[in-house]
């Protein structure tokens, strides 16, 4: 089962938390265990040293001890219940304090080795009467040579004592501290990812039937309000979506829905009475135009569909020729262009290619200049200009028809969008040409253009990049 935000968040946390408590712990007990070992040593070391000048200190050279009292009850660590013992160069016990009782500090014949050579010698006994001890043996010099060694010990109950006592401390105070953290991260996340519940919340009151609805602006500048912008936005995004789906489907219904009315009506108006050959060749051949109609309005339809999808065709994206493709594609429109008396010139560079699927190229190309030939009047002219800049080829189109309207600019590459210069039952098409222009060219990452000053004609801008 997958954990939730705030449970993760408060795992994270306390997981964090507890493995720096832990580390302190760690190295606090560690510094100061070192601490406390330093300060015993460095006590045992004073008290061997002064126990040797006083062992030497009679006239007659002869060693004895000062004679101490176990300090019972002693806790301080700088005062030591001392363990002294005196041995000769062999080992042997010379004398001992009444604080060892009938027992003897060890000496090692290492020890001995050690002391021979100079060293001052640490050691702790884990055991020594049922407790650990810690030993210093030191050796004394009489005349430069080395002649006796002096041991003194004490016990480590209250050094071991302060240790466990202060893990103690350590360990209840490290669970209280990740007990109080983990409490004020769980609060914190809740009071953190409150306002995310509400967003979720009224996210989820917002349907396809109440896409204008806005999730409320919090006022901040924070993660909270950037999400919530950003969600903004992309409801934005999705309520032209739908906006346009509906009024695509709509003008889609209204494209279909008007030549079949014509094409039923006709065929009724036939089969009420008998007619000769050449009238019903007539009804035939006008049904056969609006069959036709039909069947460009479906091809239309599925190449946008195509597009929509992401599917800019079978043919992959190949370095092409643009010069050499709008002339085949003028080649197609010259009985068109002759018919009327409309002249067509090209300027292009030969050389000039771009990267793009050569169909959609042609698709491209065929559809701006079907366009100006169609609108353009009789004994008119279009122009067609090819050229690099900035790294991208450049196509324009231009004719000196009677233009676009400045009203009808701004929708002038929406779907089913027709001009209300272009909307005379005289002049072909369903508004759909222009829209799987711009569809294409900004699927190979072009842009297109339209300018159309007032009684002069439309210059469309293809700019597409150029192949490498």
């Amino acid at each position: 089962m997958r954990l939730g935000i705030k449970a993760r968040l408060t795992l994270w946390h306390g997981t964090a938390v507890a493995l720096i408590l832990g580390g302190t712990a760690l190295v606090s007990d560690r510094v100061l265990s070192q601490m406390v070992d330093a300060q015993v040593d460095s006590a045992l070391l004073a008290l061997a040293e002064t126990e040797a000048a006083s062992a030497v200190d009679e006239p007659e050279g002869r060693i004895h001890l000062r004679e101490v009292r176990a300090e019972v009850g002693a806790t301080s660590l700088g005062r030591v219940d001392k363990l002294v013992q005196i041995l000769d160069v062999e080992g042997h016990v010379m004398v001992r304090s009444a604080t060892l009782g009938g027992a003897t500090l060890p000496a090692s014949p290492a020890l001995l080795a050690r002391l021979r050579r100079g060293e001052v010698v640490m050691e702790t006994l884990p055991d020594f009467d049922g407790e650990p001890v810690r030993v210093v043996s030191l050796p004394i010099e009489v005349e430069g040579r080395f002649r006796y060694a002096i041991q003194v010990g004490t016990s480590l109950r209250a050094p071991v004592a302060f240790r466990r006592s202060a893990r103690l401390l350590f360990l209840g105070g490290s669970a209280a501290i990740l007990g109080a953290v983990t409490l004020i991260g769980v609060l914190l996340a809740r009071g953190a990812l409150r306002p995310m519940d509400r967003i979720v919340a009224m996210a989820r009151r917002i349907g396809e039937s109440s896409l204008r609805e806005r999730l409320p602006d919090p006022g901040t500048p924070d993660e909270i309000g950037r999400l919530v912008a950003t969600l903004n936005e992309m409801l934005d995004r999705i309520e032209r979506s739908f906006e346009s789906q509906r009024r695509f489907t709509a003008d889609a219904s209204h494209e279909l829905r008007s030549p079949l009315s014509r094409l039923r009506s006709e065929l009724e108006v036939t089969l009420r009475r008998p007619r000769d050959a050449s009238g019903y060749e007539a009804v035939i051949r006008s049904a056969l135009e609006e069959v036709e109609r039909l069947s460009r309005l479906t091809d239309e339809l599925l190449t946008l569909a195509r597009l929509d999808a992401g599917e800019g065709g079978d043919t992959p994206a190949i370095p092409v020729f643009l010069t050499p493709l709008v002339e085949e594609e003028l080649r197609r429109l010259q009985a068109a262009a002759k018919e009327r008396k409309i002249t067509v010139v090209l300027e292009g560079i030969p050389g000039l290619s771009v990267r793009v699927a050569p169909e959609a190229l042609r698709l491209v190309a065929g559809n701006l200049l079907h366009n100006a030939v169609k609108f353009t009047p009789p004994e008119g002219r279009v122009t067609v200009r090819i050229r690099p800049e900035a790294g991208q080829a450049v196509l324009t189109v231009s004719d000196t028809g009677l233009g676009i309207p400045t009203g009808d600019l701004p929708r002038v590459f929406d779907r089913f969008y027709r001009a209300s210069g272009s909307r005379s039952p005289d002049i072909p098409g369903v508004g759909l040409g222009l829209a799987i222009v711009r569809a294409i060219v900004e699927a190979h990452g072009g842009k297109i253009v339209v300018n159309s000053p007032p009684g002069e004609g439309a210059t469309f801008t293809v700019r597409l990049p150029l192949a490498a």
